[in-house]
């Protein structure tokens, strides 16, 4: 395309220009506009482009069309004063262009439309000025400005720079849809139905799976369910259906010996055990009337159980079979997470139990009622925690009511049999808040790195250290604490004052190269109690019982470390877990609503994640000791996530306690610098091992990582599932 070739707006759909204003009327639905000339379009294939316009009383989505792709790429114009004002990166094959003219009053109108290549320095200079607009007043003062920028320079490879600032600058994709991952990951990714065989001929073994289901008047369900298992590749299972012996059921059952009808009993739980007492394969899984299994779905979990012969739960992905039949509402799973299952019945199914233990754990007795299959999982779990996770969607089941009463009562009965029940709220349908309670309330020792420096937060300019002092001793409601604050030597008179009269001590970092590791150690050495939590002076304190709630998990065998919700001044979500996307760490959902549910509840309960951050953690001191305290070759970057990380390498497990919120002030104004030689040795050291994150499935982006469908991230969830059937 020649530089100053420019695309025209042609009307595409739903659309009529009334003579007398010049804007337009929307006749439909999709009020839509075509960008071309299409020889045009496809000269701007793969290049970023700037895409300028003035719109009024209509929100502008450019819609991308590129070859290889299900559909169209959207991205919603950022609305400005002036206009909007949007770089955007195009994709290779890129072959049309259209905008969208959503959320359209009666009137509307979209004028001053352009679209052109952006060269490196201007989009250098948009990406600059949309990252000052960002921030905070106070933090675009022409000195704090040149400080930070020296600091970016001095310690990031010009690369490095030039691809955040073009990454922060550019208008996000929204996250693509299902349909479009069914068909570029799972459709592509699966082998064909000759090499499936043939795989089923190669199992060493092949033993008999047993389904559970109880019907009461619903055989058209029952019927699609047996459907379904009547098309498994895998042909060695059995149905054992508590129910009424209909005549629609009866002639299913004489269809395939396969399936056998047992009495139905009074309630569910009890029908299910009427079935399991008549299975006799050695593994089990129940069904719901309607739920369908994919045809591989049997033939999948017998070759994983044939790799790990010693696991006693195999659970698969899942979705929703909506309205129309159409699949929906994707539930892509963590591996194994003790804590998320007792915030949640996350594993779901279809879910694979051995037989036997099942039976030793007591089946499905009356008062699981209502929630059977969770009360079951809770209770083989504390038998067993060789748990596998099948990462393929290989369970469709119809949308069903759930009882949060019946799964209260059954975490309730999960927390008195390990170690006590404090209380269990329930914060959704789906999920919990477990507490158990403290049998002992330790000494905690709060150790808090401080360079004592003020800071503008709410309009006002606070001294951070003794705010954060404040806010502990005047809200907190756990009483024996001490507090540790390892100072620079120069704490001012007043800091010092606050410090005496919040009852904290000092200890001082006299070295004169900065290393942020090295005084957090310190003020460890310096502590004297059996718990510790390293804190920030730029944080405060939301919830009371933030000490006891990150204690009781604590608490828990095998939890190395805790870290809580927390959020930036306005509220927003600075940190809710931290994951991993190419080897490298981010925080999960940041800048998120700080309500915000998350993904299947990832924000809204405690979960299990590799790391938590280092601005707040909770950790004891015999596993702190245990492996060194924090590496203080890492002096500014990472030696928290590399921190709990090497307790992940001692077996124990890092938790999100969200119902521990914190206030944390200074991240969101600072621009992130990171030394290259700290983030090489990160590579060197974790690499390997964070290849894949266990607890953040593959289809998700990483850039901003937010549980949200990528399909830049389509090709390695697609590469994993191919490597899975060699």
């Amino acid at each position: 395309m020649r530089r100053r070739e420019a695309l025209g707006l042609y009307p595409l759909r739903d659309l009529r220009r009334p003579a007398d204003d010049g804007g337009w009327i929307a006749t439909g639905p999709d009020p839509t506009f075509a960008l071309g000339p299409a020889a045009a379009v496809a000269a701007l294939s793969a290049t970023r482009i700037r895409i300028r316009c003035r719109p009024e009383a209509v929100q502008p989505v450019l819609a991308v069309d590129a070859a290889g792709e299900a559909e169209p790429r959207r991205y919603r114009l950022t609305r400005r004063a002036d206009g909007t004002d949007d770089l955007i990166r195009l994709p290779p094959g890129t072959r049309a262009l259209r905008l969208e003219a959503a959320e359209a009053g009666p009137r509307f109108r979209i004028d001053a439309v352009q679209v052109e290549p952006a060269g490196r320095i201007e989009a250098a200079l948009l990406s600059a000025r949309k990252i000052l607009e960002r921030l905070p007043p106070q933090e675009r003062r022409p000195l704090r400005l040149l400080r930070r920028a020296f600091g970016l320079v001095r310690s990031t490879p010009p690369r490095e720079i030039w691809r955040r600032l073009t990454r922060a600058a550019e208008t996000r994709r929204p996250p693509a849809t299902y349909a479009a991952w069914i068909q570029a990951v799972e459709a592509r990714a699966l082998p064909s139905s000759e090499a499936m065989r043939a795989s089923l001929a190669a199992l060493p073994e092949r033993p008999l799976i047993s389904l559970l289901m109880t019907a009461g008047d619903d055989s058209l369900h029952v019927a699609e369910t047996v459907a379904s298992l009547r098309a498994q590749i895998y042909p060695d299972w059995e149905l054992c259906l508590a129910a009424e012996a209909s005549a629609a059921l009866r002639a299913l059952a004489a269809e395939d010996d396969r399936i056998r009808i047992v009495p139905r009993a009074h309630g569910t739980a009890s029908s299910l055990d009427a079935a399991l007492a008549q299975a006799r394969g050695p593994w089990l899984a129940t069904v719901e009337p309607g739920a369908r299994l994919a045809p591989h779905t049997l033939l999948v979990l017998v070759r994983q159980l044939a790799r790990e012969p010693d696991l006693d739960l195999l659970y698969t992905d899942e979705d929703r079979i909506g309205p129309d039949g159409e699949r929906c509402d994707p539930c892509f799973k963590p591996d194994w997470s003790p804590e998320t299952l007792e915030s949640s019945f996350y594993i779901g199914g279809l879910a694979l139990y051995r037989t036997s233990l099942v039976r030793a754990v007591g089946g499905f007795p009356g008062e699981s009622e209502g929630a059977h299959d969770y009360d079951l999982a809770l209770r083989l779990t504390e038998r067993s925690d060789r748990i596998g996770h099948l990462a393929q969607v290989l369970y469709h089941r119809r949308p069903a009511g759930s009882d949060p009463e019946a799964a209260a009562r059954a975490l309730a009965r999960r927390a008195r049999r390990t170690g006590g029940l404090d209380a269990v709220r329930t914060l959704g349908p789906e999920h919990f808040a477990l507490r158990r309670r403290l049998e002992t309330r330790p000494l905690v020792s709060l150790v808090i790195p401080t360079a004592g420096r003020d800071s503008t937060i709410g309009g006002r300019t606070i001294d951070l250290l003794a705010a954060c002092l404040a806010s502990i001793r005047e809200t907190s409601t756990f009483a024996t604490i001490e507090i540790v604050a390892v100072d620079n030597g120069d704490l001012r008179p007043q800091t010092r004052a606050a410090v005496e009269r919040f009852g904290a001590r000092t200890v001082t970092w006299d070295k004169p190269v900065f290393n942020v590791a090295a005084k957090m150690n310190l003020g460890a050495r310096t502590s004297t109690g059996d718990v510790l939590v390293f804190l920030n002076d730029d944080i405060s304190v939301i919830t009371p019982d933030w000490i006891e709630a990150m204690l009781a998990l604590l608490a828990i065998p095998g939890v190395g470390a805790v870290g809580p919700k927390l959020l930036f001044e306005d509220g927003g979500l600075q940190h809710a877990g931290v994951v991993f996307g190419e080897g490298l760490p981010d925080h999960v959902r940041r800048g998120f609503a700080g309500d915000d549910a998350g993904y299947h509840g990832s924000s809204l309960a405690n979960r299990n994640y590799l790391a938590v951050t280092g601005a707040c953690v909770m950790v004891r001191r015999a596993d702190f000791e245990g492996i060194d305290g924090f590496d203080e070759g890492y002096a500014i970057n990472y030696n928290d996530i590399d921190l709990c990380l090497r307790l992940g390498e001692r077996g124990l497990r890092t938790v999100y306690c969200a119902e521990a919120r914190l206030h944390h002030y200074e991240s969101r104004n600072r621009i992130p610098t990171v030394d290259p030689a700290e983030q090489a040795r990160f590579r060197r050291r974790w690499g390997a091992r964070l290849a894949r994150d266990p607890y953040y499935p593959d289809p998700f982006g990483i850039r901003p990582p937010a549980f949200a469908l990528d399909a830049e991230r389509f090709p390695l969830a697609a590469q994993r599932m191919v490597e899975a059937w060699r």
